[in-house]
């Protein structure tokens, strides 16, 4: 089994259908410990130095190698105040890299879009991973520590008020516009090669975008870890200062984990008219570079071919490691039994497998070779996140705890686990990862109950009282059947034979279910517009989890907000506020039991269960590191050892 690195980076992300952004936090009081472990790793590299010896910058991650000293980010270091702390180690051992190469993987549908603040999803947000970079990362195996990215120092007395260094001498990739044609003259930065630095002003847009409510998409998710902010000040081209009313658990986290934005793109047109102050908002959701993507990062955009590939390749200019791989090249793939045959053509290094063909190649594989080809291998990791029924409780059928128990009685999740998903996970009862504290293991899930869910559902008031199969109930003085669709994720083979077992069951205790299967575009348009009866969801977590985003009331009528069940209670939202304020770690795993125990008496949602992913690859990528919140997704864990040998 390849090494698992606890990564608790503050973003969540699209689990098989749905995602956004929860996050986790850092304790404000470890600055002795940070100072310690600094101390040790500069004088680790000022040691080298001295005997002539080439290093990287002090945290592994610079590109250029430097010849005596120490770099502005090893000062930095040196700050006993500096809440970042240098990395551990690198992303993947530099020996082990042999360049020139392309990484082939693949995708099941098309992104949103390649704005970072615009459009939602995994698969968005990791490709933004690879093109851009945040202020800081989390550290492989304590998440509590966070290494420097594009912030070389930040500093806080107080919680509250933070003042970030950027890393000078970082420079945006250059668009991916037709430059030969000479009309994008305006958008040429005084940097080589026409490219704009990176400065404070690339926050700014930022910040100014979370305040602009014209602004929508992944932006009003972010929003309330933002709803404390009092003050963000440019004080220097490459520092700023940002000010909460609150000391609150997520502050940091929220900070750190932002990418830059850059004004001198978002806020023209394509012909370099600059958007009036009064709709720029609104321009910024459908701009005319959305479709494309831009960063800072080890990779730059080349291309999209919709429902075809995205292109990615190497940034030789980049100010960190230098990355793995020449090129990226991910198909887009939606049938899923393609996805191992492309593998075994070698069109791919890398995919996922659904639990089909898991036990088909490897759970029933007596062989011990995959695919029929010994060069390729196999690998099963952990994930850390759920998978869910999301009630729509706006809809009077759906209003009753009661009624939401019976539907998930009437769900027979440990038999679909065990013979649909092949044993690939645990069947969950509450908003946790099972792997953390937060999770209340006392608490079990509802049981499978096909009796006891009718019952349930009598009490109710739902009977069938016409004699016709289907049970109803007078709702504002008329008779309404009980009959509802869920929306399911089209491309998830197995998610509709979930859904047919799950609508026979329905049957028998009377409750008439139509699957729905839509293209994920379709999907998401539909939750964010809250078009649905029910939907199969996933959220992948955070170390710990935040709750206000998912689960606040405040947050359920908002628009395209992640809590489109419009989940409203009162005792949920003090204890998500508590939780926020709350540093005290046994308390706090206090609070998320009392609200696990509260949920899973709501039954908001349906709590189906928690994966473990197979993979299979092929042997000249070197073992892979799983991150626990993102794995096989962060590309900067992978690199070959040899020259690939493809079919």
């Amino acid at each position: 089994m390849s090494k698992m690195a606890q990564s608790g980076f503050v973003m969540a992300s699209l689990g098989l259908i749905l995602g956004i952004s929860v996050f986790n936090a850092v304790q404000l009081d470890n600055v002795e410990s940070i100072s310690i472990e600094n101390q040790k790793r500069i004088k680790e590299l000022e040691e080298r130095v001295s005997k002539g010896v080439r290093v990287t910058s002090s945290s592994g991650n610079g590109g250029s190698t430097k010849a005596a000293g120490c770099d502005q980010e090893c000062e930095d270091l040196k700050d006993s105040a500096n809440l970042l702390t240098a990395r551990p180690r690198p992303w993947i051992d530099a020996e082990k890299v042999e360049r020139g190469h392309t990484f082939r993987r693949k995708e099941g549908s098309d992104p949103r879009g390649l704005n970072p603040y615009i459009a939602s999803g995994a698969d968005n947000y990791m490709l933004n991973l690879w093109m851009g970079d945040t202020l800081a990362w989390p550290h492989f195996d304590d998440p509590s520590k966070y290494f420097p990215m594009l912030a070389t120092k930040v500093t806080s007395e107080d919680g509250k008020t933070y003042r970030i260094h950027l890393r000078e001498g970082v420079y945006w990739h250059k668009p991916a516009v037709d430059w030969d044609s000479g009309n994008f003259e305006w958008l040429k930065g005084d940097g080589p090669d026409g490219r704009h630095e990176l400065t404070s002003d690339d926050y700014a847009f930022v910040f100014d975008m979370f305040e602009n409510t014209q602004v929508a998409g992944r932006v009003s998710s972010l929003r309330p870890y933002v709803d404390k902010l009092v003050r963000f000040e440019v004080t220097g081209r490459y520092s700023f200062e940002v000010e909460f009313s609150e000391k609150l658990y997520t502050n940091l986290p929220i900070i750190l984990a932002l990418p830059p934005s850059p004004r001198w793109l978002y806020m023209y047109d394509e012909d370099g008219n600059k958007y009036d102050d009064a709709t720029w908002g609104l321009k910024v959701n459908e701009h005319w570079y959305n479709q494309k993507g831009i960063g800072t990062g080890a990779y730059r955009f080349v291309e999209w071919d919709a429902g075809v590939k995205i292109e990615l390749e190497a940034n030789d200019e980049y100010w960190g490691e230098p990355p793995a791989f020449d090129r990226v090249l991910i198909s887009i793939v939606k049938d899923q039994n393609a996805w191992p045959r492309k593998l075994k053509a070698g069109e791919l290094d890398m995919t996922q497998m659904q639990p089909e063909q898991y036990a088909t190649e490897i759970k029933d594989n007596k062989t011990g070779v995959y695919l029929g080809n010994e060069r390729i291998k196999h690998d099963v990791h952990d994930t850390l996140g759920y998978f869910y029924l999301g009630w729509n409780l706006d809809k009077p059928k759906f209003a009753d705890k009661r009624v939401r128990q019976a539907l998930t009685m009437a769900f027979n999740r440990q038999g679909l686990v065990e013979n649909i998903f092949h044993g690939l996970g645990n069947v969950t009862s509450g908003p946790f990862g099972q792997q953390t504290s937060c999770y209340d293991q006392s608490i079990k899930p509802w049981p499978f109950d096909l009796d006891g869910a009718k019952a349930k559902l009598a009490e109710a008031g739902w009977t069938d009282t016409d004699g016709d199969g289907v049970i109803d109930k007078v709702i504002d003085g008329e008779k309404v059947d009980f009959e509802f669709t869920m929306l399911i994720y089209g491309s998830s083979t197995e998610y509709a034979t979930v859904a047919e077992v799950y609508r026979e069951d329905l049957l028998s205790i009377g409750i008439k279910m139509i699957p729905s299967a839509v293209e994920w575009s379709t999907m998401l348009k539909k939750m964010d517009e809250r078009e649905f009866d029910v939907y199969t969801g996933a959220w992948v977590l955070s170390l710990p989890t935040d709750l206000m985003q998912i689960w606040h009331s405040k947050e359920a009528d908002k628009a395209k907000s992640s809590n489109r069940i419009g989940f409203r209670n009162a005792e949920a939202d003090r204890i998500a506020e508590a939780l926020r304020t709350e540093f005290d770690e046994a308390r706090r795993v206090e609070l998320c039991h009392q609200f696990h125990a509260l949920v899973h008496e709501e039954q908001p949602y349906t709590f189906i269960y928690q994966r473990r992913r197979p993979v299979l690859y092929w042997d000249h990528l070197n073992t892979p590191e799983w991150e626990l919140q993102y794995p096989h997704r962060d590309i900067r864990h992978f690199s070959f050892h040899t020259e690939p040998n493809r079919p």
